[in-house]
Parts: C-alpha cells; structure tokens; sequence
C-alpha cells in the first residue's frame, strides 16, 4: 500500500482530549546527521505564544533562548521565521528568508496553518508539527529530548504513550500483542518488555514465518531423540529454552493452522510437550507475540481462541512515515552503530529519503543511510547514494521487472510502462492539482502509484494540497 505525506494528517491518530496543543519538534540538520540533538520545543497553549527562528549568531548547538530557537544552520536566515498561536491554530510565518520556509515540500509565501503531522524545512534543518492532548503536552515539556525506548529515545507521542503503556503492563503477566507492519520495530518493543518485565530468563525471539512448516513444532516445543528422522539428539525446543523469560513469537500471524491449535495448547495449560515424547514439562513465560496481518479482521485465518489468549494488551507501533519526528534520533543511531564518523545529507536526498514512503520502516532506514554513508566517503550523501531509490528508480524506468511473486506485482504493475515525463511536467500537474496527488495522476493519466513512484525518483517531495 503507497502511503503519502498527502494523508499524514489522517493517518495520525486524533487527540484523545477535547483540547489539542501544538508541539513543534526540531528533527535534524541535514548538515550533521550524527548531531541526535532533537527535542521538542516548548507546547504553543496559550493563545499568542510564538517561537521566533533565527540563526545562530556563532556556531553553537541547537538551543533555546527565550522563546527563540536558534539555529546553527548557515542555510537559516538571521531572522527566518515564526511560529505563532491565532486562535484555535497554529501558524507558521516566513519572515522574508533568503532561502524560504517549506511545509511538505511545498515554500509558504504568506502564513500557513499548521497540521498535524507536517513536515517543515527551515534552511537545512527539519522538523515536524504535532497536535497532541494536555497530558502528552505536559509529558513532552517535562522530556524534551524524549523518553528512553529500546537503543533509542523517541518523541513520537504514539510510541512515547506505548512505551508508557508496555511499562505498566511488563510488571503483570498479562500477554502482549503488538500490531505494525515490517521493520517498523515490533522485536525493539518486545525487547523492551522483557527489560522491564525484571524476569531473569532469557528472551526468546521465535520469527514464526521462517521455520519450516513441517519443523514448526519441533521447534517451538522440543523433539526426544528419535522422533523423526534427523532427529539424533533431544532438543528442548525455543519455548523452554526461554523458561523463567519471554518468548517473541514474530509474525504470529505466519503460524500454519495447525501448530496454532498446539500453541493454545500450551498458553491453557502452560507446559509443554516435545515431539515423540509422552510428558509435559510445566514452562513460566511471558508471551508477547507481533504480526503485520490484521488477525483481528473477520475471516483471518488465525485462530480467535489463541488470538484472545495472545491479546491481554494490544498495541500498535506507528510505521516510520507516522513517526517522522524520530528520524533524527534512528538516523544518528544508526550511523554511529555502524561506525560512521560522520555525515551529511545533500537537500534533494534527505527530500527523496526522509519525505518519502519509507515502506521498508526503521529496517530500511537503517540499510539505506549505512550504504549511502559508505559510498558518500567524506562527502554528503546525495540521490545516487541511496540505492534503494535508484532501484526503484530503474524498475520504473523499466530496467528491470518485478518477478510475478512479488505482491507489488499488481494488476497496475503488469500494465506495459510509461515513460516518465520530465520533472517539470509532473510539477506542472502538481501544480494544477494544487498539490492533490490524485488529481495531479489523473491529469497525466496513470494511477496515482505510479506518480507516487515517480516522484520519489526524481526527489519530488509528496505534500498536500498547497496553500495559494
């Protein structure tokens, strides 16, 4: 599914209280992408609360003086822009800049009303807009550089309220369930669980769709020596090798039918049989299990016995396209995980990458900055560098061609291709569409996909309808 920075305010979850704040959240610079100095700026609550923009007058850190950020961003002017509450909302206001303001993409040539969920460039440095309730305002103010999450801290007020919730949870014996969809970070929130669940056991990922069907409960559950063939020694299998712990089971929702009906087996009465043996061995696990399958759907195939059994808390985590306030933090783990000493990002590239899709998540995030470090060398890293983009890139140009088991292969894919028009053209229909990417697709008659894609190829950013 091709999601955009046209639904970011859709996808965000609406704020449970009556009463919205706006935060501001300063990202990354694009200058220094191991910089991991985000933090939330000050919640706008009161009515007339404004956040002037300047540059820094010396080099110096991100900082706040009063009710001014500065920025130690040469691309910044000395008096850049201002963010002030009108109302009920917030506006963001150019002041004239050398270099102009962007909100998705998109330069503001008069005050702009701020969403939930926009994108905002400011010169070379990024931030992103958040409506969120007086509880999660108050709670970003008191941790503006984030609140701890696995490796990483995080200012996504969705994974700042799981990450609050698993903590409460990881003290009883309730089950988990985690739904989001791949690389977005199920086994880092399962991890997190077990961290603060205080158990001495190990944790124990099992991912459910890389097993073989027919070693399925042979590995889960142990097998006695002689039980089949290749059998030649007795295994304990993954659920009591993680006894006194917890078991992950990854992608539950991959679990043939029948080893569903064994694992029920085993939650009701907590012990656990090995293939070919006669007697049960009791286990004390925690169970947290995660699939990006919707098993709450009506026809799953997933048992909805074992799925009660499984959800004692269900959670979601937000794919990275939701949680775009974290790309600083992720980015510069990433990189310093990977021994880079340093690195920087050209303007067209971080609009391709950070403004894009992300379909591949933190996953895919990490994979592409690490290359893209590794092949920039001492320079910033620019379009080419990130391989992911140019092999889309190439399949869209009609290099190569999906293999027909791939699930992209839609009936839209099969289609003979388009030649891509020039970037000017698909500007142009942007433009006439004032920014609705399905009209824009609609104008140049291909689906709205397929200018999705085109656009991510030439680093156009994807923002919703412009303000005139």
């Amino acid at each position: 599914m091709v999601e955009t920075l046209s639904n970011t305010k859709t996808e965000h979850e609406p704020p449970t209280q009556s009463r919205s704040i706006g935060v501001l959240v300063f990202v990354l610079r694009y200058d220094d992408l191991l910089a991991g100095d985000a933090f939330a700026l000050p919640p706008l609550a009161r009515s007339g609360a404004t956040i002037e923009i300047h540059r820094a007058p010396r080099v110096q850190p991100v900082s706040m003086d009063g009710k001014t950020l500065l920025l130690p961003d040469p691309y910044v002017s000395r008096s850049h822009a201002v963010v002030a509450r009108a109302g009920h909302e917030d506006r963001l206001e150019d002041r004239g800049s050398r270099y102009g303001t962007f909100v998705n993409g998109a330069p503001i040539d008069a005050p702009r009303p701020l969403a939930d969920g926009d994108v905002i460039e400011i010169g070379h440095s990024l931030f992103v807009y958040r409506l969120v309730n007086e509880a999660m305002a108050m709670r970003l103010a008191a941790h503006p550089t984030g609140l701890a999450h696995g490796p990483t801290r995080t200012l996504c007020p969705e994974v700042v309220q799981l990450a609050l919730d698993l903590e409460r949870v990881a003290r009883t014996d309730q089950p988990v369930m985690l739904l989001a969809e791949t690389g977005a970070g199920k086994e880092i929130a399962a991890r997190y669980v077990h961290e603060k669940s205080g158990r001495a056991g190990p944790c124990g990922a099992i991912d459910c769709g890389a097993i073989p069907g027919d070693m399925i409960e042979a590995e889960l559950f142990g097998h006695r020596r002689g039980a089949f063939t290749g059998a030649h020694e007795e295994r304990r299998g993954r659920i009591r090798s993680a006894d006194g712990g917890t078991v992950f089971l990854d992608e539950i929702g991959n679990l043939p039918e029948a080893a569903q009906a064994s694992l029920l087996r085993v939650l009701q009465e907590r012990e656990v049989t090995p293939v070919g043996a006669d007697r049960a061995h009791k286990v004390d696990v925690r169970w947290v299990a995660a699939t990006n399958a919707d098993v709450f759907a009506p026809g799953a195939r997933f048992r909805a016995d074992l799925r009660t059994r499984l959800a004692g808390y269900v959670g979601r985590i937000p794919p990275l396209r939701r949680r775009r306030e974290d790309l600083g933090l992720l980015g510069a783990h990433i990189l310093a995980k990977a021994d880079v000493a340093r690195a920087s990002i050209t303007k067209k590239a971080a609009r391709a990458l950070l403004l894009g899709e992300l379909p591949g998540n933190i996953r895919e995030l990490g994979r592409a900055l690490t290359s893209a470090a590794v092949l920039a060398g001492d320079g910033a890293i620019d379009v080419q560098h990130l391989s992911v983009l140019a092999a889309r890139e190439a399949s869209e140009s009609g290099e190569v061609s999906l293999s027909p088991s791939d699930p992209e292969e839609t009936s839209e894919a099969r289609k003979p291709r388009q030649q891509r028009p020039d970037r000017a053209v698909i500007e142009g229909a942007l433009d006439k569409a004032r920014g609705v990417q399905g009209e824009a697709a609609r104008l140049l008659g291909v689906h709205e996909r397929q200018l999705a894609r085109w656009m991510d190829a030439l680093g156009i950013p994807r923002g919703r309808a412009r303000v005139r």
